[in-house]
């Protein structure tokens, strides 16, 4: 049998491989060779940052003044007519809590959306007093009224069987 350059190379291929699967599994290269241990390098004392001050309430007003991403935004319409005098057609649409600022998101009756903060009254006459996660308290007129965040849920699953393809001979 004569052995052809390709079948040598291919045999010696496998032997070197063999050779390197056998000198690992006998724990060859598992001892860690580590560089001589050196001086300690100084350390810097650096002072922690100090804490951001809080934003005054101006300076967050200006936000809702002009976007940095919509230069030509503007601030909603003031309208000077005095509304109801009842919260009926108010809807909370959100609650913001930033620290110590509050904020709530509202619909009014006329489907105007403004934003309120705590302290703050609506042209009504109804004061926020008191903002959670979920509900917004007013008070006015000698009344305490809350409006509560309505949460979106699914729908409950469907009761009705799914497709079913008719069963069609094939032609």
């Amino acid at each position: 049998m004569k052995l052809d350059i390709l079948t040598l190379g291919l045999l010696g291929s496998a032997a070197l491989l063999a050779g390197a699967a056998v000198s690992l599994a006998s724990g060859a290269g598992q001892s860690a060779s580590w560089l001589p241990p050196s001086q300690a390098r100084e350390t810097v004392n650096v002072a922690a940052p100090a804490p951001m001050a809080d934003m005054p309430a101006q300076a967050l007003a200006l936000t809702w003044q002009q976007s940095m991403f919509s230069p030509d935004r503007q601030p909603d319409p003031v309208n000077g007519t005095a509304g109801t005098s009842s919260l009926d057609g108010t809807r909370l649409t959100g609650v913001i809590i930033d620290g110590q600022a509050q904020w709530v998101l509202l619909q009014l009756p006329d489907k105007r959306n403004i934003k309120l903060a705590v302290g703050s009254a609506l042209d009504s006459g109804w004061t926020l007093t008191g903002v959670t996660p979920q509900q917004a308290t007013f008070t006015g007129q000698g009344q305490t009224r809350q409006l509560r965040l309505t949460l979106l849920r699914l729908p409950p699953p469907s009761k009705a069987h799914p497709i079913t393809l008719p069963n069609v001979p094939t032609p």
